[in-house]
């Protein structure tokens, strides 16, 4: 077990190599990733699906796992060591990190709003992100702090048992997701948490970009890169990767869950009214605290929670970050307009 792991305010922090790691992540969490597994089969049932045909199809049947271990095995090897802590099977940790292809594959998509603003000349930045995901996942909230053997520490929002949603590196790189369901799809692709991970790995947004651009993607997504100087959006899917960007926005990116980059598919209507929430706000983002009070907006579904579309859907976990000279990234584990927000620092 690596040195100096501890479990604090649902902060947990791991070292070292990529299995020493996910055995930390695995042991300190143990309870939590059962838990987990045991709600994510009852919600499978409960939606007529077998989840033992799903757990397989997605770490067995589909390529995902030769996929991963060709392009990102470091991280493959973390999943083992998860699974080794908790005392569940590999495919069934495996399965757990396929959130979005398990969506495609038989399951309805969430949502999340995201918002990157870069001020090169002054060379700061903020971001955040709301990651909108189904109810019964509430619980399972755990900030990650990593420092990792030859790879850059990290802070990543996550799920008790995945490697990661999003997060921001030491090296003050932000990546943000949002899904997109609407684009290509592909069982042999790398899954949206591995190639997330692999670009929080990116010492800067144009090495961020390259890793995103040399994967294959198994899942449409909507990967939003943020610095100090610059701010990028890649739209990634089965048939390739394209930037993206907003009208009249040199160094501002925000997007929902429908593609920017092309007019593949139709909008949902709580995907266009996030937008344009984030359309008529995001010029005037100045400091953390803008960041802060638009990802907290309930009235127009940018906080989303139980009983807002679609009723099962809710703001699972928000980050926002502050890249200056210093990174300081920001957390709250459930819909930010009724929970507090604590600060993680590396």
């Amino acid at each position: 077990m690596p040195q100096d792991v501890r479990v604090e305010n649902t902060v947990i922090d791991i070292q070292g190599p990529p299995a020493a790691m996910g055995l930390a992540h695995g042991r300190t969490l143990a309870p939590r990733i059962q838990h987990s597994l045991t709600e994510w089969r009852r919600a499978m049932s409960g939606a007529g699906q077998d989840p033992d045909e799903l757990i397989d199809a997605l770490s067995r049947t589909s390529g995902f796992v030769d996929a991963v271990e060709q392009h990102t095995p470091w991280l493959l090897a973390e999943i083992e060591g998860i699974a080794d802590g908790a005392g569940l099977r590999v495919e069934e940790v495996f399965a757990l990190n396929c959130l979005d292809e398990a969506w495609w594959w038989g399951e309805q998509s969430a949502g999340c709003s995201t918002l990157g603003i870069s001020w090169p000349t002054e060379q700061r930045a903020v971001c955040g992100q709301n990651m909108d995901l189904d109810t019964w996942m509430d619980g399972g909230q755990v900030v990650v702090r990593a420092a990792p053997t030859a790879r850059p520490a990290y802070i990543a929002l996550s799920r008790a048992g995945m490697i990661g949603l999003c997060g921001v590196n030491d090296q003050g790189v932000a990546i943000l997701v949002n899904t997109l369901p609407q684009l290509p799809v592909s069982k042999t692709g790398v899954p949206v948490a591995f190639a997330m991970r692999a670009a929080l790995g990116g010492r800067s947004v144009d090495e961020a970009a390259q890793i995103l651009r040399g994967l294959p993607h198994a899942s449409g997504q909507a990967y939003t890169l943020v610095s100090r100087d610059k701010v990028l959006g890649l739209e990634s899917g089965a048939t390739g990767t394209a930037e993206y960007v907003n009208t009249g926005s040199a160094d501002r990116r925000w997007h929902t869950n429908h593609p920017l980059a092309s007019s593949i598919g139709a909008a949902e209507p709580d995907s266009k009214e996030r937008l344009q929430a984030l359309d008529d706000d995001v010029s005037g983002i100045q400091h953390l605290d803008d960041v802060q009070r638009l990802l907290s907006d309930g009235d127009r579904g940018v906080c989303m929670y139980p009983g807002r579309w679609p009723g099962n859907w809710m703001t699972f976990g928000s980050i926002s970050v502050e890249l200056a000279d210093e990174v300081r990234a920001h957390f709250t584990f459930g819909p930010p307009d009724r929970n507090p927000w604590f600060d993680v620092t590396f």
